[in-house]
């Protein structure tokens, strides 16, 4: 469970930074003809016309990572928030990832499935090589795609959608050493990439209680305006954390009674309160014991250390901290609602 209290949610994205080529290869040391490349779209295809994606970045389910986006294929994946993102590719249809280690090469893609690779299991054999092996891969969305093993240090992650392949390639030769102290991260990206924008937990479903009506406090509720929050509050924020990023803004508002919003843009992401003025729409307020929130919610479905928390769609949105067995904050946040944010 994430134990920061307050407002939970920090997001740092820089867009800067440079990286290589794209390395999918048939499992030798030359890369793909380009004349197999994959061919784009009619409203793609003008002459003289090099396309470059303008990559956005949501906020993920876990907070040290951030949600990335190819519009053209509109595949989604998760990297830390410390790392960046950049299109080298021509059609932009490969994103190279920078980890910050140049000797390292991490590159998602998406390949148009065409008469030359349309026999998956030929394509995959092609992208393993003579010593290569190819494996079932479940990914965190519960999709069964390929794990193909090069070698110790050089795999590819592959999944079908449609009409293409989803590509995840990480090439660590240079630097194993690395790979080796950033394989639980480099595991997440893997398990991560998907065909849509939810991280994950949209399945998990079991023991919840909490519907989206619950994601409200007093007149406030998440997924809400700037505007409609302050006219619901009837008051400013006497203090105000903001940060620019490269499209997209973000505020921490401080109430004078305790109350802290995040917003990313217009949008109420989290709310956390303090103040017992904020009833949820069952009657809870914090002063309330941890045998009224039980009552009215029902068991968490996580607990630990005085934070107890409940699910919606898998996603950890309604959250309350406990002292002494009296609720001292509540928190929610927006979870899996469909909004697009930044």
């Amino acid at each position: 469970m994430r134990r920061m209290l307050l407002i939970l949610f920090i997001i740092a994205v820089f867009l800067t930074g440079c990286s290589s080529n794209s390395p999918v290869t048939d499992g030798s040391d030359e890369a793909f003809d380009e004349s197999s490349e994959q061919v784009l779209p009619e409203q793609f295809q003008e002459d003289d016309v090099v396309l470059k994606e303008e990559i956005s970045f949501y906020p993920a389910f876990n907070e040290n990572y951030k949600t990335g986006n190819n519009s053209l294929f509109d595949f989604w994946f998760d990297i830390p928030v410390e790392w960046n993102v950049v299109d080298n590719s021509q059609d932009a249809s490969t994103y190279d990832i920078l980890s910050g280690n140049d000797k390292v090469i991490i590159q998602i893609s998406g390949v148009l499935i065409d008469e030359s690779n349309q026999d998956e299991d030929k394509f995959c054999d092609g992208l393993a090589g003579k010593n290569g092996t190819v494996s079932e891969y479940r990914f965190q969305d519960r999709w069964v795609g390929k794990h193909i093993q090069v070698s110790d240090n050089v795999a590819y992650y592959l999944r079908v959608d449609g009409d293409s392949y989803l590509i995840l390639y990480m090439n660590t030769e240079k630097d194993p050493q690395w790979r080796a102290r950033n394989e639980e991260i480099l595991n997440n990206i893997a398990q991560s990439v998907r065909t849509a924008k939810q991280s994950h937990g949209i399945n998990d479903t079991a023991n919840e209680t909490i519907t989206q009506d619950d994601l409200q406090l007093g007149d406030i509720w998440v997924g809400m305006t700037y505007e409609e929050l302050i006219e619901a509050m009837d008051k400013e924020p006497e203090d105000i954390a903001k940060e620019e990023y490269e499209g997209f803004v973000t505020k921490t508002l401080f109430f004078d009674d305790g109350t802290q919003v995040y917003i990313v843009d217009d949008t109420v992401y989290t709310i956390n309160v303090t103040s017992p003025a904020y009833e949820t729409p069952r009657g809870l307020k914090t002063g309330d014991s941890k045998q009224r929130l039980v009552q009215l919610y029902g068991k968490p479905s996580n607990e630990a250390d005085g934070i107890a928390g409940y699910t919606h769609k898998g996603y950890e949105v309604f959250i309350v901290v406990i002292e002494d067995d009296k609720l001292m904050q509540i928190q929610i946040e927006l979870g899996t609602q469909d909004i697009e944010i930044y």
